[in-house]
């Protein structure tokens, strides 16, 4: 992959481990490959409040998509380009999930580092530690958006998988231009129109000057499938789904495994050319 300048990362189930961290031998293989050139980013469903921990980690200087895709930041969080969710679809989506007792979650600014819920039950409180952040309770969810000039980032939801997804079968027929997609088995969110992590990323490569065609892209569930398939090369986790699995160009155990299959020898041959000179 010697054409490849800009590698691609979903955060949760690709490039964390278990414990939600990077694990060391992929964060010194990315060091490596970043001082030979190849730049890298990160692309995930989180607000950035919740993920700067891994820009900073990283030291990254290029901007990232968030939001699964409905806003490209600065590394600093600064909104470079954002799709919003009508308030109308907002309400529309609200209702769907309060008909059938499901969470309702919401972000309305890309800055925010903290979320609105109507209730503190098991979901809100496995957001708050998944992602460090904090949270807000009100009531009236429909009256907070409506009484609002500007739309909401992102509406989402958590709970039975089987629940979810007949929420996604109703809405996606009476609002079919507007993303409503997994990002965990059990975590369904609502999106902008057509706001998906490979949109974001076009608009990402036209900001840095980059060919979308010299990108790889790493991700595990659905939420990250137009991501890979926009990608130059798309690399889907070997526990995603198959859907995802099918649609990638490559499927990898994990991060660190892949970067030393394909850019190994980029690698050893930096590191043979610095031995030469030294000598």
């Amino acid at each position: 992959m010697s054409r490849s300048r800009l590698l691609v990362f979903d955060l949760d189930g690709t490039l964390l481990d278990g414990s939600r961290c990077i694990p060391s031998e992929a964060r010194e293989l990315l060091f490596r490959l970043r001082a030979e050139g190849i730049a890298m980013t990160l692309a995930t469903g989180r607000p950035f409040a919740a993920m700067k921990r891994f820009v900073d980690e990283l030291h990254l200087d290029l901007p990232v998509i968030v939001f699964n895709g409905a806003v490209v930041a600065s590394p600093s969080g600064e909104t470079l380009w954002s799709e919003r969710l009508p308030k109308r679809v907002a309400a529309f989506a609200l209702k769907l999930l309060e008909d059938s007792g499901l969470s309702r979650h919401l972000y309305l600014e890309a800055a925010d580092d903290h979320f609105y819920t109507d209730r503190i039950g098991a979901e809100a409180k496995h957001i708050m530690g998944k992602d460090g952040i904090d949270s807000r309770v009100d009531g009236d969810l429909l009256a907070l958006v409506e009484g609002r000039t500007l739309d909401p980032i992102k509406l989402f939801s958590i709970g039975d998988p089987e629940a979810l997804e007949r929420i996604q079968r109703v809405f996606q027929v009476e609002e079919p231009d507007y993303t409503c997609v997994h990002s965990e088995h059990d975590m369904l969110e609502f999106l902008g129109a057509s706001v998906t992590k490979g949109a974001a990323l076009h608009v990402l490569c036209r900001q840095i000057d980059v060919p979308v065609e010299t990108t790889v892209a790493f991700g595990d569930n659905m939420n990250d499938l137009e991501l890979l398939r926009e990608a130059g090369v798309g690399v889907a986790m070997a526990h995603g789904p198959s859907t995802l699995r099918d649609a990638a160009d490559e499927v990898a155990q994990d991060v660190a495994g892949f970067l030393r299959e394909h850019f190994c020898d980029t690698l050893e041959e930096t590191e043979e050319q610095h031995a030469r000179v030294q000598l």
